[in-house]
């Protein structure tokens, strides 16, 4: 189970993705130290693959459901850190064992958030406060 975690982060969940997910990067990227405070003790939702709580002392977790949950309990999987300044910052996931994603951020005006990287992006939603998707 925690290979599959690992497995399933920014960089390799692109697969099996509908066009609507995907986003554009084009304006309204998101800079230092705006960054860190939409991420820091919230959770980035992508809808039907993960729920990750960004916490305030830098551990990545997986939500699942819930820390008290009996049978699919959050976890910490990794790491998170944001750098850069208010002219470009990029938020980067450790997952540990070689697996480090670095993303800038696109607020897209509709309620939702771009992750990019050379990769196609990511459309997530952002959780204030934490918790559940």
């Amino acid at each position: 189970m925690k290979t599959l975690i690992v497995g399933v982060t920014f960089g390799v969940a692109l697969t099996g993705f509908s066009p609507g997910v995907l986003a554009g990067c084009s304006t309204g990227r998101v800079n230092e130290p705006a960054l860190t405070t939409l991420l820091r003790d919230n959770t980035v939702c992508v809808p039907m693959q993960w729920q990750e709580l960004h916490r305030s002392d830098g551990k990545l977790v997986d939500y699942k459901r819930g820390p008290a949950d009996k049978i699919d309990p959050s976890e910490v999987v990794g790491t998170w850190r944001v750098t850069g300044s208010n002219r470009g910052a990029f938020v980067t996931h450790d997952y540990g064992g070689g697996h480090v994603y670095t993303y800038s951020v696109y607020n897209n005006g509709d309620g939702t958030h771009s992750f990019c990287s050379a990769n196609p992006e990511i459309k997530a939603t952002i959780k204030l406060g934490g918790g559940a998707c």
